[in-house]
């Protein structure tokens, strides 16, 4: 019986992917990613909200690292594929869930419940985790089927992005309203920490696009350097002053200009016909070209 050239190339295909070597560095990058989503729920089931923000905040510095080793060295595999996406589902789906889930637990909640305790439960932070939990299991499993070779731009609010910005608002609350720290949410906290992890949830599955090659090639090779230059310093000025007071200040502004950014591409891309778009960029291609002084020759005088 004669093997078929699709179940040949089929064969061979599993073959080659099972022996593609596994990035060691970038797996261990991953890993501690794992690590501090891990120590972001024991600090939440533990009352020690700050610390379980900040794990999380330690975990997209990972997930950004090992994504960047493993292109940088070009050996992306199928295992480290896998491998990142399960951690992203415990450091940026689990972590903040259960981080939501405990900050509307009533103070002074010990096991076993009462009932009263029960039915504040069902009805406020479990609700909610929930449905941010599954959205980004969701977000995760669309990203690793359809969006994996997509290089332009992100389809939905990325779990890592999601999972910092709820983080960044948990520390921004517990700066503006200290009774967090006894384990106590504020009026406005209570009304706006639950559906803010809702919206993130619904951008996560939402169809918003995010730029993801054009936001790096801002940061590394801008059109006006210069501008761009002032406005870092001044920008190191102003991180500068919230640092010195509390991160929250400006880790929380942060991530909402991201969030809003993908919001503001998604409706120029729908509103501003193509036609007028590619004419934008084609002038701004020539206007660079104009700009830019031409070569001098080796021995040639201006």
């Amino acid at each position: 019986m004669k093997i078929m050239p699709f179940r040949r190339f089929e064969v061979s295909y599993q073959v080659a992917v099972r022996k593609r070597p596994i990035n060691v560095l970038a797996s261990l990058f991953t890993t501690m990613n794992l690590y501090l989503g891990t120590m972001s729920i024991f600090a939440s089931i533990g009352l020690e909200f700050e610390k379980a923000a900040y794990c999380i905040m330690g975990a997209i510095l990972f997930d950004a690292l090992d994504g960047t080793v493993a292109r940088l060295t070009k050996s992306t595999s199928e295992f480290g594929k896998e491998l990142d996406s399960l951690c992203d589902m415990v450091s940026f789906g689990v972590a903040p869930g259960v981080l939501v889930f405990m900050l509307y637990l009533p103070a002074g909640f010990h096991l076993p419940v009462s009932a009263r305790t029960e039915s504040i439960v069902s009805g406020t932070g479990s609700y909610m985790a929930i449905v941010y939990v599954i959205c980004a299991a969701l977000r995760l499993a669309r990203f690793n089927t359809y969006q994996t070779e997509k290089r332009d731009f992100f389809v939905g609010l990325p779990s890592p992005a999601a999972g910092g910005m709820l983080a960044a608002f948990v520390l921004f609350l517990q700066y503006y309203e200290p009774s967090l720290e006894n384990h106590e949410l504020g009026s406005f906290a209570f009304i706006a920490l639950g559906p803010a992890a809702v919206i993130l949830a619904l951008l996560m599955v939402s169809s918003v696009r995010y730029p993801k090659d054009r936001l790096k090639s801002f940061i590394l090779a801008p059109r006006h350097a210069f501008l761009v230059l002032g406005i870092t310093a001044f920008a190191i000025v102003l991180v500068h002053w919230a640092v010195s007071r509390h991160p929250s200040i400006i880790l929380f502004p942060l991530g909402l200009i991201y969030v809003i950014s993908g919001i503001a591409y998604t409706l120029y891309i729908n509103f501003v016909p193509a036609e007028t778009r590619l004419k934008e960029e084609d002038q701004s291609e020539v206007s660079e070209t104009e700009a830019a002084p031409e070569p001098v020759k080796i021995g040639e005088r201006r």
